[in-house]
């Protein structure tokens, strides 16, 4: 009779996306920060290449391709992207409002700093970097005081002080602005250098194959009971029942269980 421990199995949890996924220990070999990978011309657009461990030549694939996400690497750039935009808005938003005081005419953009692009994507975005984590909080006073500069310096240009709303605008941009653009540039440094990515060496008999996760959570044991098969009605990778549903010991957090077959499919030429 198998004891309480027994009933258990190991599985090495790891992170994609935000998503919690796990697979069999028993078929982990290796765990490494992501190495150089060679790509293959014409490989589907799943297998990122191969790469080199101890002289053996070992096939990748990008688990997020496979599982139909965005590639981590596409991700970073374009959240790269939107913070250079969020950026140069800005600019343009002090630009506008100096306009708009020394041609007395309305100025019409968003005021409300949760109201403008930056603002809406700074309230709702969360992430598990914790020195962007400790970044982004930083850019949420020089940003408030930047907005807050169209109804000081209307209301002066309106009482008939042009230059003095002039000149607070162009203090505005020396200093919040200068430390909200240094802040986004700090964020994009954090990111670029951030890409480090897990490679999970797992094997059937002789194959070997890597695959990319974002984060390695642990390695814990969860009972057999508490593992079932996927609902029907969701999709099957080749046909097979290659992924299963756990739940998480401690936690009961909901772990998506990624079978041997899920990369070795049967009948698949290696």
């Amino acid at each position: 009779m198998k004891s309480a421990l027994e009933n258990r199995l190991p599985y090495l949890l790891f992170q994609v996306k935000g998503g919690l996924f796990a697979v069999g220990a028993e078929i982990v070999r290796e765990i490494m920060r992501m190495p150089p990978v060679t790509g293959i011309p014409n490989a589907p657009q799943e297998v990122r290449g191969v790469i080199n461990l101890r002289g053996k030549v070992i096939r990748t694939i990008d688990l997020r391709v496979t599982l139909g996400l965005t590639p981590l690497k596409a991700e970073l750039e374009a959240l790269c992207q939107l913070l250079r935009e969020r950026e140069q808005d800005h600019r343009n938003w002090l630009a506008e409002l100096e306009a708009c005081v020394s041609e007395h005419r309305p100025f019409g953009m968003a005021r409300d700093p949760h109201k403008c692009k930056f603002g809406l994507w700074y309230d709702r975005f969360k992430t598990e970097d914790s020195l962007l984590g400790m970044t982004l909080p930083s850019m949420d006073k020089p940003h408030k005081i930047i907005h807050a500069t169209a109804d000081e310096a209307l209301r002066r240009a309106e009482s008939g002080d042009s230059a003095g709303a002039l000149a607070l605008i162009a203090a505005r941009r020396s200093t919040e602005l200068a430390a909200l653009v240094k802040l986004l540039e700090e964020s994009r440094r954090i990111l670029a250098e951030g890409q480090r990515e897990v490679a999970v060496v797992v094997c059937r008999g002789e194959d070997r194959l890597a695959f990319s996760a974002d984060l390695v959570v642990a390695v814990e044991r969860i009972p057999q009971e508490d593992v079932e098969p996927m609902p029907a009605a969701l999709p099957r990778r080749n046909g097979s029942t290659a992924w299963q549903i756990g739940k998480r010991l401690k936690t009961a957090q909901t772990v998506l269980i990624l079978r041997e077959d899920f990369f070795f499919p049967a009948g698949a030429v290696n």
